[in-house]
């Protein structure tokens, strides 16, 4: 089962605003397993593209085109500030593809292929093709309005109804676990352990979670139609009419037991440290002296956003090390002030990237114990760069190691008590889980308590 949360994203380390310049303008969460946070997260751009070409191009003057911005460290040449928010320039060689196998292909479709050939669409299978063939695993590419779309959720904001969902397997529909406050689906009536069972007039169960989510969003002011099934045996039937509206969700969720407060992050976003701060703050008046962070399925995020929260928490020195492919090395670092509470960190397989070094920052700087199961494994930074039409390549261009300890791409982080959840309870959807229910849960309180 995944979880949605209408502002999580898929993850990326940074997301730059990337300037405006004569040649382009582009607006400032991974994995399928099951317990993955699921995304619906914009300025809007052309959506028909350039006008299409005639299939006499040849394919070498396509791939110019299409990679004039991508980064080839033998074959490009650039001008790029990569997280100073300035534009990447490139030039290349037109005859670099004139004699290759490509160009050969190139010819012969165009003499012999019965179909039309869709030059746009040609022009970005060979970019995502291009990123495939390079090995980065973590290259991605995206069309204008895919990134203004993307920013849209690292800001934490989304047009749609403000809630919080699971697939119910059960009932092959899309379950509600929250519903923002003051959000179109709370002013509808919907409530959490309602299943959406259409949308539209469309059954859930044929279209599947993503479709349905999909077809949930929509522009703001418009009006969409949910078919809900509620109560014992979800007998009851109603249907609610919410007005998409721009909501803006929580990444960080506190839960109190007694004098220890558990602050589950679900990614890092633009405005997750401000909500740790007033977590953290919400927590001490409350009587709490000690903290359990839940990193627990954290695909990661904004690479500012986790230095901003290791600024906060922890004391003067370095909280994060790059590395570039030419060995230049950077480092952020924190002040002198400082969170003095005992620390527990609950991780999983599905915590990664960011979370990983807030985890291992922690654990190098002796504030926190960590329990739970080996992480992902995902040390790589990657930012943007624009394309000539506002299309956006993600690109691996660092290694980002914790402030003492080793990068830990590909290898993930080992805690210091390795906790699995019984096979019962893995048999719950991960949202669902409860105290009782949680045994990795269970023992970080068991640990900090003795802090």
């Amino acid at each position: 089962m995944s979880e949605y949360d209408e502002n999580a994203v898929p993850e990326e380390e940074t997301a730059p605003e990337i300037p405006e310049d004569d040649a382009a303008e582009a607006s400032e969460e991974t994995t399928a397993e099951d317990n993955k946070t699921k995304t619906e997260e914009k300025e809007q751009a052309p959506e028909n593209g350039p006008e299409k070409k005639t299939r006499r191009i040849p394919l070498f003057a396509a791939v110019i085109a299409a990679l004039a911005a991508a980064v080839l460290a033998s074959q490009i040449t650039f001008l790029t500030v990569r997280q100073s928010y300035h534009k990447k320039l490139a030039t290349i060689e037109q005859d670099r593809f004139a004699d290759s196998k490509l160009s050969q292909l190139d010819q012969i479709y165009r003499k012999y292929y019965i179909n039309e050939i869709d030059e746009n669409a040609l022009i970005d299978g060979l970019i995502e093709g291009y990123i495939l063939g390079t090995g980065d695993k973590y290259g991605n590419y995206m069309s204008r309005s895919e990134y203004d779309e993307y920013v849209e959720g690292l800001n934490s904001r989304t047009d749609g109804i403000g809630v919080s969902v699971i697939w119910n397997t059960e009932y092959l529909a899309v379950e509600v676990l929250s519903v923002y406050d003051d959000s179109p689906a709370q002013k509808a009536g919907i409530e959490p352990g309602d299943l959406i069972v259409g949308v539209d007039g469309k059954n859930v169960a044929e279209l599947g979670f993503d479709d349905t989510i999909n077809a949930v969003r929509g522009e703001k002011g418009s009006k969409v139609t949910l078919t809900l099934r509620r109560g014992e045996g979800y007998a009851e039937s109603l249907t609610v009419e919410p007005v998409r509206d721009t909501v803006t969700a929580s990444t960080v969720k506190s839960t109190q037991y007694g004098n220890i407060a558990v602050i589950a992050i679900s990614s890092f976003h633009e405005n997750t440290p401000d909500e740790l701060k007033e977590a953290v703050s919400t927590a001490q008046a409350a009587g709490c002296d000690r903290i359990v962070f839940d990193m627990r399925n954290n695909p990661g995020g904004l690479l500012s956003s986790v230095r901003s929260m290791l600024d906060y928490i922890l004391p003067e020195g370095d909280v994060v090390r790059m590395v570039d492919a030419e060995g230049n090395w950077t480092s952020l670092s924190s002040d002198a002030s400082c969170v003095s509470m005992p620390m527990v960190v609950i991780v999983n397989g599905n915590t990664a990237s960011a979370a990983e070094l807030f985890t291992s920052a922690l654990m190098d700087y002796d504030y926190a114990t960590v329990i739970g199961t080996q992480t992902y494994g995902k040390g790589t930074v990657t930012a943007p760069y624009a394309l000539s039409d506002g299309s956006v390549v993600y690109i691996s261009m660092q290694h980002y190691y914790p402030p003492k300890s080793d990068n830990f791409e590909g290898k993930g982080i080992t805690p210091d008590e390795v906790v699995e959840l019984s096979e019962e309870s893995k048999k719950i959807n991960f949202y669902k889980l409860t105290y009782e229910t949680d045994d990795q849960l269970r023992r970080a309180i068991e640990i900090i308590k003795e802090k």
